[in-house]
């Protein structure tokens, strides 16, 4: 028996059943050459896998939300954007109208590369969500803030970057402060948390030592102040967002912004209930004026002249407010007044 070594060639037309190995000798003889040049037959894709789409899959930074939970997140944010339009320029004493401009995900110290070293970083609680959230208001925005609070009527944009001081800080803090009450409005039509400030810091080390590698969703506002154009982000991990991943869809936030319609029965029970309550109601005969010698010496039969003539209608008020004029008279044994007239429009 005689033993030929295959080359690498001869194995792949093996492999691609290119030769009948269980033919006899007897048959026709089978050319190695000829079946090993032959071209392997090219496979025509079947329908099905022309029509599948494949798409990379990024283990590292997968995105464990659908975009309708992620559009959830993105509408209550335009929302804050609605509410810190009129809640920050009368503190900042100038027009501010942030806007959402970007929305994406990723891991945290993946953005954290690109913060400017002088930023302040703003780490927020939302109770009862875990965990926290990063907000940061680009250096640039920050110093025309900073000068706005401090009385400066020109927006002062250093161009180097400089570090904060503590006051400059205390009062960033304070900003942020006032912003926790527009981020509860408007994640109240999701869920009712209670933002509280947990820290302000510009150490980055102690940031990402804080939110590590964390998958979060990134949300930047542009904001124009005068001539100055800026931004503030808003990382929030999805460990915050996965309690209440099952009502993060749009429709709820929008059944959620629906004013409610009154009940019928509610109003009514009001309106009765509004009806039976006691107001005073008193008429100024007239007024007049004494001194305090005249005061200390009035006796039991001492008449009084008053300022109001008897043909004259009287002021007749509910509360503080008149809202009659009518006329002093008796009913059996009673005084009483007759309305002679309301008065339009109540006179304080």
């Amino acid at each position: 028996m005689q033993w030929a070594m295959l080359s690498q060639a001869e194995i792949d037309a093996l492999l691609r059943g290119a030769l009948e190995v269980e033919k006899g000798s007897a048959e026709d003889g089978i050319n190695l050459s000829d079946l090993i040049d032959r071209p392997a037959p090219i496979e025509t894709p079947s329908k099905e896998k022309q029509d599948k789409n494949i798409r990379p899959y990024n283990f590292w930074s997968p995105n464990p939300f659908s975009k309708e939970q992620l559009r959830a997140v993105e509408l209550v944010h335009e929302d804050l954007a609605e509410r810190l339009t009129s809640s920050l320029p009368p503190h900042i004493r100038t027009n501010i109208r942030p806007r959402v401009v970007l929305t994406e995900q990723g891991r945290f110290d993946d953005y954290l590369r690109e913060i400017p070293p002088a930023s302040l970083f703003h780490m927020i609680r939302l109770p009862p969500l875990p965990g926290r959230m990063v907000l940061t208001i680009s250096p640039d925005i920050s110093w025309v803030i900073l000068g706005r609070l401090l009385g400066g009527t020109e927006d002062r944009n250093p161009t180097t970057m400089e570090e904060l001081t503590e006051i400059g800080q205390a009062l960033l803090e304070m900003l942020v402060s006032l912003i926790l009450n527009d981020i509860k409005a408007a994640w109240s039509r999701v869920t009712s948390v209670d933002p509280e400030l947990e820290d302000s810091t510009t150490n980055q080390h102690w940031v990402q030592m804080v939110m590590g590698n964390e998958r979060v969703m990134l949300i930047t506002f542009e904001i124009s102040i005068r001539k100055t154009t800026g931004t503030m982000s808003i990382y929030i991990p999805f460990s915050m967002l996965k309690p209440i991943a099952d009502v993060l869809n749009p429709h709820v936030w929008i059944s959620g912004k629906e004013e409610r319609k009154p009940d019928p029965a509610i109003r009514r029970a009001l309106t009765e209930s509004i009806q039976e309550i006691r107001v005073p109601l008193r008429v100024v005969l007239g007024q007049a004026v004494l001194d305090l010698h005249e005061l200390l010496n009035l006796q039991h039969g001492d008449i009084i002249p008053l300022n109001a003539k008897i043909d004259r209608p009287l002021p007749t008020y509910i509360g503080n407010q008149l809202c009659f004029q009518s006329r002093p008279g008796k009913m059996g044994s009673q005084l009483a007044i007759q309305i002679e007239n309301t008065l339009s429009r109540p006179m304080p």
